[in-house]
């Protein structure tokens, strides 16, 4: 699997700053992570977003990723936090990753697995975390709701994500996004760019980033999870808690391995 996110490391956070998910995503999953009594682990933990907040507050995460920059990018943030030596960073497939000992908790935050817009990788993938956990371990994870409508009405058409100073050059920068979505096979492939100006406005260069994504109706995934032997212990509609309704934003996927199983 290619780390398509290696291209996105640099521009991470301006396109996730004002994202409505990703601020109500940060609360839940570090709660989350202090509550369990054994091992966590983060697939897809990219800059320490929200491992590092947990390390902050004392817990010891092992962090999976596969793209070296974005691993490299929470090694020098978790240093600047002072809690470096309690992540353990793995740089990984999530087909073969192998964690230190088995965990309690395995999540996937903020749409990670939207990532695998091959379904046949999800398959590979799933049975990979389940085996990686200790039997009753929970898996967790969530990823946006698809709106048809509004995917419709901004298919190919750009959108400007963030305005913001390059920090190494000193440059006004536009970083902007364009999604083409194939309705039939229900991916996405995202075209991004950053436009760098000079002190006129005028465009001085311009840097193109591309990667795949997809979506997954609830019942699809429902049957993925059931097909890789997790039981469901619940989907929510938001991360308190709520019901999945008509305006929910996002699947919470609850899920655990079983006490006892065949392997």
């Amino acid at each position: 699997m290619t780390a398509e996110y290696d291209d996105f490391a640099d521009v991470y956070e301006q396109s996730i700053e004002d994202s409505p998910l990703a601020a109500a995503s940060l609360p839940f999953y570090v709660q989350l992570y202090l509550a369990c009594p054994g091992p966590v682990a983060e697939l897809g933990i990219g800059a320490g977003r929200i491992a590092i907040e947990a390390a902050k507050q004392g817990k010891r995460i092992v962090g999976v990723d596969n793209s070296w920059r974005m691993l490299a990018d929470c090694r020098r943030r978790a240093a600047q936090a002072g809690v470096l030596d309690r992540l353990t960073l793995i740089q990984s497939d999530f087909r073969e990753f192998a964690l230190p000992q088995p965990a309690m908790l395995i999540t996937m935050p903020f749409h990670t697995i939207c990532e695998f817009a091959d379904g046949e990788v999800r398959r590979q993938v799933l049975p990979r975390i389940r085996d990686s956990l200790v039997p009753g371990g929970r898996f967790v994870f969530d990823y946006f709701v698809f709106d048809p409508e509004l995917a419709a009405r901004y298919n190919n058409i750009p959108h400007l994500e963030a305005e913001y100073q390059d920090p190494e050059t000193g440059q006004d920068a536009l970083f902007w996004t364009c999604g083409l979505y194939n309705f039939e096979e229900q991916t996405i492939r995202v075209i991004a760019w950053t436009d760098y100006l000079d002190r006129d406005g005028l465009v001085v260069r311009r840097q193109y980033k591309r990667y795949s994504s997809c979506w997954i109706e609830t019942e699809q995934m429902r049957g993925e999870l059931e097909a890789a032997g997790f039981e469901i212990e619940a989907c929510y509609g938001d991360f308190d808690g709520g019901e999945i309704g008509a305006d929910s934003t996002v699947n919470v996927w609850v899920t655990r391995r079983p006490s006892t199983d065949d392997s």
